[in-house]
């Protein structure tokens, strides 16, 4: 099966996270919501606009993390959530990388929910009397989706390495001259307001 390529919109983030073409129209930071493009497709799109960047499927998914939207989250969903072993992730309250939840992690604040505690019992109560958030593992997980931090993804070295390239496209540069004509005595270009009076190079007269 040939190569698969997301497509980045690389002029904007969602917090740290990377923005892909979605399936259906617009953008994701969802990788299992964005498309996937043959490497002809991707670079149509590219041709239209060279800020959507091609970047090889598995390169991306190679970088990606979980992350969990706290848009897709009800605290009175959570509360009758029960986990048969009654662990919980320990959020940061009022903080987010984006829209994705700060965890606390083995070794500081997280986004990445792989690498985020997840105490059981009387453990986890002590971290709810410090003022953080409880949220049940079971209901976390069901609501996590792999994203991947555009600080990450290097397009030429992803290219480089799969053998493609990205084409040099032509800009077309053009100048407005709508409201320009040419002076009668010189040939220089002199605005509307200008014909009115003697031409600033040549003192020839323009007024129709």
């Amino acid at each position: 099966m040939s190569e698969l390529f997301f497509v980045q919109d690389s002029r904007s983030n969602v917090g740290s996270r990377a923005m892909f073409w979605r399936n259906g129209g617009g953008y994701t930071t969802n990788l299992d919501e964005a498309d996937q493009f043959t490497w002809e497709r991707a670079l149509k799109l590219y041709e239209c606009r060279q800020t959507d960047l091609p970047m090889p499927a598995g390169y991306t998914r190679d970088r990606s993390e979980t992350g969990v939207d706290c848009q897709y989250l009800t605290r009175s969903e959570a509360d009758v959530y029960r986990d048969s072993d009654g662990r919980f992730y320990v959020a940061y309250a009022r903080d987010w990388d984006g829209n994705d939840l700060i965890w606390i992690g083995g070794s500081g604040p997280t986004a990445n929910l792989e690498r985020a505690i997840h105490p059981g019992g009387k453990d986890a109560l002590t971290y709810r009397s410090q003022g953080f958030e409880l949220w049940p593992c079971g209901y976390i997980a069901a609501r996590s989706r792999p994203v991947v931090r555009s600080s990450l993804l290097d397009h030429k070295q992803a290219l480089r390495a799969i053998g493609r390239r990205l084409p040099k496209i032509k800009v077309q540069r053009t100048r407005a001259f709508s409201n320009l004509t040419n002076c009668e005595g010189c040939g220089r270009f002199i605005s509307e307001r200008q014909r009115f009076d003697d031409c600033p190079n040549c003192g020839a007269r323009n007024a129709p």
